[in-house]
């Protein structure tokens, strides 16, 4: 089972100002895992700055401990969605 929830995370700076990042989708998954989703119509320069971040971030959490494991994900079209869920609940 997968719970998604619409919490915010400290954002990246973008065009030297610091922005709160709020991911599309947390996703308690069934594991125990928590999937950070992200939901994209098209790229962008942002959007690779975002995920580059947010890599760092989830790394970060991983390391640290205490708060579970994260991971994270994008989904550019909405047939992904399911398989992306699958390949981190498993």
């Amino acid at each position: 089972m997968a719970v998604a929830d619409r919490r915010g995370v400290g954002g990246p700076p973008w065009n030297g100002a610091r922005r709160r990042y709020i991911p599309d989708f947390l996703i308690r998954l069934g594991n125990g895992k928590t999937l950070v989703l992200e939901i994209k119509g098209e790229d962008s320069e942002q959007n690779r700055a975002k995920r580059a971040a947010l890599d760092t971030w989830v790394k970060g959490v991983n390391a640290k401990g205490g708060f579970g494991i994260w991971c994270w994900d994008v989904a550019f079209q909405p047939a992904q969605i399911q398989d992306i869920v699958h390949k981190h609940a498993g």
